[in-house]
């Protein structure tokens, strides 16, 4: 990833700037170690003007730049706003404008919250599908009649448009994005560092309107769904393609240009994910996730998990539950 750009306006809540912004320093500079690239992630503050901005929680922060100086950028997030987002809307018609002016120049428009109102404001949610802060749905929908808003998922994704319904979810989308513009090992990276009792998996709460698949790959997506309905079971991936009429090799390439996974390691992804919320959330010992996820044993549950998290059973448990508050 070369360039992201947070959109900076009063009333914003910094926390929707703060926590996506340190998780993706944090990887920038865990890519650029294992590397020889010098060149760092250009972080753009970008306001209407350089004057410092009021923060819903009365924080001032210092926009590094002007909108209007920005031409281009990689990834483009829109912070959450405090209570009703009508009026600070209706004050950035300059907001608004650049939106229409850059968004077909980024690879991945983000919006946090309420932000979400910025990105139809501008039109760019028409026809798409979309989600803000849950108090707002009502409010959404009577503005916005032609945006397909989503009150059962904290995520989608419509094309290159991302929204997220809160801070937690947006912490989850940005290991999405650390995993698409970095890789996935700097994204356990950065996972195992920053809260990993709130992670939930990308695609556990995404709603994807399908636009994001060629038509062509309508077979993957039907792959992808059977998957996750029968991930704890053994899956002869041989005789899956067979059942959609083409040949394993086929199926294998078709699958991993479609989710940038073979198939079996999406099954394995599902699985981890599965595993990282039972350890949280039920008292389960390992064996018995084991063999409720379908594997063999503990001993290579643990070498899977340890593979795909960064650390053992144990330690994320100890991890997770070490930050849960006990009375």
């Amino acid at each position: 990833m070369q360039s992201v750009t947070f959109v900076m306006f009063d009333h914003c809540m910094s926390s929707s700037i703060s926590l996506p912004l340190e998780m993706l320093n944090a990887a920038d500079n865990i890519s650029r170690a294992g590397s020889r690239r010098r060149r760092g992630l250009n972080i753009n503050l970008a306001a209407p003007t350089l004057d410092p901005v009021i923060s819903s929680g009365g924080l001032p922060i210092v926009p590094t730049c002007r909108l209007s100086d920005i031409k281009e950028s990689e990834l483009i997030i829109i912070p959450a706003l405090w209570r009703s987002p009508t009026h600070t809307v209706a004050k950035h018609p300059d907001i608004v404008d650049w939106l229409k002016t850059a968004a077909p120049a980024s690879e991945h428009l983000c919006a946090v919250g309420t932000g979400s109102t910025f990105l139809a404001e501008a039109g760019l949610l028409a026809d798409k599908a979309a989600t803000t802060h849950w108090y707002y749905f009502e409010e959404m929908e009577r503005r916005y009649p032609d945006v397909k808003w989503k009150r059962d998922h904290l995520i989608t994704q419509s094309d290159n448009v991302y929204c997220a319904g809160s801070v937690n979810s947006v912490a989850d989308l940005t290991i999405h994005f650390i995993e698409t513009g970095y890789s996935a090992a700097v994204a356990k990276r950065v996972e195992s560092q920053f809260s990993p009792e709130i992670r939930r998996a990308y695609d556990n709460y995404l709603f994807d309107d399908g636009n994001n698949l060629s038509v062509t790959d309508e077979l993957m997506a039907s792959a992808k769904d059977y998957i996750r309905q029968n991930y704890t079971k053994p899956i002869d991936f041989d005789h899956l393609a067979t059942s959609m009429g083409i040949g394993i090799r086929s199926f294998q390439r078709r699958f991993k240009q479609a989710f940038s996974l073979s198939a079996l390691q999406y099954q394995q992804s599902v699985r981890i994910q599965n595993a990282k919320d039972l350890l949280k959330d039920s008292n389960l010992n390992i064996q018995d996730i084991a063999v409720l996820l379908g594997y063999a044993d503990a001993s290579h549950f643990a070498q899977v998990f340890k593979k795909h998290a960064a650390q053992t059973p144990k330690a994320f448990r100890n991890a997770v539950r070490g930050k849960l508050f006990r009375a």
